[in-house]
């Protein structure tokens, strides 16, 4: 019986030191109208949303990161089950009143299982940047986004 109480004590506090991380984190970012966040971070990494796995389509990433005094590097990443024709979609956007307002955009096909497409950009520096991607595979689809970064 003692082992059982050392062992809920040791539970509880972990779970306590955990949620009171998760907490901290959260107040780091702000939240947006659409429920994206927008953080100070030097980098933020998406994952995909909708399906999350079909008969060809595996998983789907969206990357943005700092890359020196105004400039970013965006990328976007399909992972397919099997070989099929796999697509990304790359958009970058900017935060404009309030609203998610696409800044430039690009796509890459080919056949296989996984494809990424990475851009090194310049851009105007006062604002938040995210990117958000278009995943295919096959005949699946899915989307990602990041959270957005502000660049100086």
């Amino acid at each position: 019986m003692r082992k059982l109480k050392k062992l809920f004590g040791i539970i509880l506090v972990c779970s306590l030191v955990l949620g009171l991380g998760t907490a901290a984190y959260a107040k780091e970012q702000e939240e947006c109208i659409d429920g994206s966040f927008l953080t100070m971070e030097d980098e933020s990494f998406g994952e995909n949303l909708g399906i999350t796995r079909g008969v060809y389509y595996q998983r789907g990433y969206s990357y943005i990161g700092k890359a020196g005094s105004g400039k970013i590097v965006a990328s976007g990443t399909t992972n397919a089950n099997v070989s099929c024709n796999v697509a990304v979609g790359v958009i970058v956007e900017r935060l404009v009143n309030g609203n998610w307002v696409r800044y430039t955009s690009w796509s890459a096909s080919k056949t296989g299982t996984t494809i990424t497409s990475t851009k090194t950009l310049t851009v105007p520096g006062g604002y938040y940047y995210r990117v958000a991607c278009n995943h295919r595979a096959g005949t699946d689809s899915s989307g990602s986004y990041t959270n957005g970064i502000y660049i100086d």
